[in-house]
């Protein structure tokens, strides 16, 4: 079956000498992976700077309801970014959020509300004009709204420290492995209650701002079963750490 159909670009990798797969998150058809055969060659039709994490394409695909290897029968990118691979705070940024989506979303079956969200925040994180710096934080707490383990807004004077395990804010008496100090979790707060468009709008101090990437890593990893490693995170905190 023929399907024409938009897609984020999640992660890619060399098959062959002159092949790529890449996984593709897709507004009709869910998560697919696609061979793209020729595409390191150098005269090849299709560029490989297509398949740049979060890039947003057009696509004309061949699908087998069966799953497996899909293949692409045409493809553009009608709307390139205009700052994110310019930009390196924005650029990795991409990088590290599309290593998380490509962990954590393991459901194949298409899910619009998931894919506009994630689209429209690709779209105005390239058109942002002001500071980033904490754009990720804010895009991975409502992520995990969509992922079934969203936060409880349940602070309070009396509930002042995060559990990261069950997902919310308790007394400080309660002290256990998985829960956060009050001060970070003052601003983890913060981050919860931010939209995506307000994001500029926070002013986490650069010693939190690295503590708490690696908090909402962990938070990920307590709610989803098998997570592999995250390493683009190294890089992302040394550029906005810069």
């Amino acid at each position: 079956m023929i399907t024409k159909t938009t897609g984020i670009i999640f992660h890619s990798f060399k098959y062959s000498e002159t092949s790529i797969i890449a996984r593709v998150f897709t507004k009709d058809l869910g998560l697919q992976s696609y061979i793209v055969p020729g595409v390191r060659k150098q005269k090849s039709k299709i560029k490989q700077n297509l398949f740049q994490p979060l890039s947003i394409l057009e696509l004309v695909v061949y699908h087998k309801e069966r799953g497996g290897l899909q293949h692409i029968r045409e493809i553009s990118c009608p709307r390139p970014f205009d700052t994110i691979p310019y930009d390196i705070a924005k650029s990795s940024i991409a990088i590290f959020l599309a290593e998380m989506l490509h962990h954590s979303l393991k459901n194949h079956e298409p899910n619009p509300p998931l894919f506009t969200f994630i689209h429209d925040a690709v779209k105005q994180l390239d058109a942002a004009k002001g500071r980033v710096a904490d754009f990720h934080l804010v895009f991975l707490l409502e992520l995990s709204r969509f992922l079934g383990f969203q936060p409880r807004n349940n602070y309070e004077k009396n509930n002042c420290v995060f559990n990261l395990r069950e997902g919310f804010f308790q007394p400080m008496s309660h002290r256990m492995e998985s829960v956060i100090d009050k001060n970070t979790s003052r601003y983890f707060h913060e981050v919860i209650t931010t939209k995506m468009e307000d994001a500029a709008s926070l002013t986490i101090p650069k010693e939190l701002r690295k503590q708490l990437l690696h908090i909402a890593i962990d938070f990920y990893r307590y709610h989803l079963d098998g997570m592999q490693e995250i390493k683009s995170h190294t890089i992302l905190e040394m550029v906005l750490n810069d």
